[in-house]
């Protein structure tokens, strides 16, 4: 009988970790946000409402009061120049409590606003209040949507099943941020069966202000950046490159795997890691065996 293989997707350069931020609502922190991402390194995702833009408006919560003025169309492109744009549609409805067509109108709307903001597609997409179902889903993607955030917390690093259902570790305002930090920085991926582990972060940078937050996310970004093991990508460069993983096509007795896609993969083969660059065929250095007597 063939020999058991697990192949393992490494995160580009062969590295097995990845770090990821999101934050919604187009907001003026989101100023002082990004650049203490410049500043250590973390790159990341920004979800706008084109509808909203330039709205002055003040944000009452329980627990919250504080301004939740947001960038005009405007000012958006340079705050935001070097990080990911997303859709977080038009007017920030519940998409879960509208028709399909509204809904529709509004992913569709404000990806086309974004668009001409950024001069290139727009894929990706946070849910409103982090609400959705099947239909929000298959709207989405009818879209044009690769891949949606919700507000569902897995306090865990895995990679999503459903990148239409893509789920955060932790707010970045958690308490339990820092010791999630450790454990991702500790975590021993050496192990040739180990899966890359991904550690994503979303929340709103209205709420570093009214949780007096901006020192703690500081000393949490001084601890989590600027590691050469970990990738730091944004949500569609993530999204994007497992899609090529995905792509990959192997030969009938996997000792060659084609990369129809444009993108680099790396895989982790028995202990090997493997650079398949984009268009091109990896012979693959595994012997067939007869190791029946290990399985019986």
């Amino acid at each position: 009988m063939l020999r058991l293989r697990e192949d393992i997707p490494l995160f580009p350069g062969g590295k097995k970790k990845a770090f990821t931020l999101s934050s919604d609502d187009g907001v003026t922190q989101d100023g002082r946000l990004t650049a203490l991402m410049r500043k250590y390194e973390i790159k990341g995702t920004f979800h706008l409402n084109s509808g909203l833009m330039g709205d002055r408006d003040w944000l009452i919560q329980p627990g919250i009061d504080v301004s939740h003025y947001k960038y005009k169309k405007e000012e958006a492109a340079e705050i935001y120049n070097g990080f990911e744009i997303a859709v977080h549609t038009v007017t920030h409805p519940d998409l879960t409590r509208i028709p399909p067509a509204m809904a529709s109108y509004e992913i569709a709307a404000d990806k086309k606003e974004l668009e001409e903001l950024v001069h290139h597609p727009v894929l990706g997409m946070s849910y409103p209040f982090g609400t959705f179902n099947d239909s929000v889903k298959q709207t989405a993607k009818n879209c044009g949507i690769f891949y949606s955030r919700t507000i569902i917390e897995t306090n865990s690093f895995q990679l999503p099943a459903d990148f239409m259902e893509w789920n955060p570790t932790c707010h970045y305002c958690s308490e339990s941020r820092m010791a999630l930090a450790q454990t991702f920085l500790d975590s021993d991926t050496s192990c040739e069966y180990k899966a890359p582990l991904l550690f994503y972060v979303w929340g709103h940078a209205y709420q570093l202000d009214a949780y007096n937050d901006w020192d703690s996310l500081e000393n949490f970004f001084k601890m989590i950046g600027g590691n050469d093991e970990i990738w730091y990508a944004s949500n569609i460069e993530i999204c994007s490159y497992m899609h090529a993983v995905k792509s990959l096509i192997y030969s009938s007795t996997g000792d060659y795997i084609f990369n129809p896609s444009s993108t680099d993969v790396w895989m982790q083969i028995d202990g090997q890691a493997y650079c398949i660059r984009s268009g091109e065929t990896v012979a693959i250095n595994w012997h067939h065996k007869d190791d029946a007597a290990k399985f019986n």
